[in-house]
């Protein structure tokens, strides 16, 4: 069953991937082991759309279903349903960038790991970046892109969280297509990431480094 989901995954087929969800909930498998077989599914996308066998259009629509999936995890598992959370994460798609997928999916992710999650959408700018990290005092700031240009975007954030001492209290994460390790750290980002449940873990232990006096 669990091939069966990836494969469903990566052939966009909604109806088999609801149902293999459905069939490996039953069978007690754990949110977190399906998820990262959703995950292998996405990769799987990608790597058919970087050939061209894949367009935009099935990016999003694989997008779409991942989410759909999601949803019939038990309640249980997510933050926003009273239970305390672990930490909270602000993020947010770069200035003129309106890719939200991947940011909707690791959102998502965040949620049912425990996070209270403050999502601020996409083509946000510095300002609201920085805005809002003063008013909120989150753990962990979660920048994304998907174009090119968001990586000069996404230096001039980072500068300017600093400049403004919010990187004291909070760690700061980069993801999407526009990134890799090497231009993470050319912007000055603390994190870098291309999968959802890695970026879970990166923001858990975050919190632990936090509990220890070590941000």
């Amino acid at each position: 069953m669990e091939e069966q989901l990836v494969y469903a995954m990566e052939s966009l087929d909604e109806a088999q991937v609801i149902y293999c969800v459905k069939t490996l909930l039953e069978e007690n498998i754990s949110t977190r082991e399906i998820q990262k077989l959703l995950n292998e599914g996405m990769k799987r996308v990608g790597r058919l759309f970087e050939k061209g066998e894949y367009f935009l259009a099935d990016l999003i629509v694989s997008g779409l279903i991942y989410q759909k999936a999601l949803t019939y995890f038990p309640v249980s598992q997510s933050a926003d349903f009273g239970a305390e959370s672990i930490g909270t994460v602000l993020c947010g798609v770069m200035k003129d960038d309106i890719h939200d997928i991947g940011k909707d999916i690791v959102c998502s992710t965040l949620r049912a790991e425990g996070f209270k999650v403050i999502d601020l959408g996409t083509d946000v700018d510095t300002e609201q970046f920085i805005r809002t990290a003063e008013e909120n005092k989150p753990d962990i700031i979660a920048l994304s892109g998907v174009m090119s240009y968001c990586v000069e975007e996404m230096k001039e954030t980072i500068t300017a969280l600093r400049a403004a001492g919010i990187d004291k209290y909070a760690t700061i994460i980069v993801g999407g297509n526009c990134m890799t390790s090497e231009t993470s750290k050319y912007i000055g980002a603390d994190a870098y990431s291309q999968d959802p449940i890695e970026t879970a873990v990166i923001c858990k232990s975050s919190m632990k480094a936090k509990s220890y006096g070590k941000k």
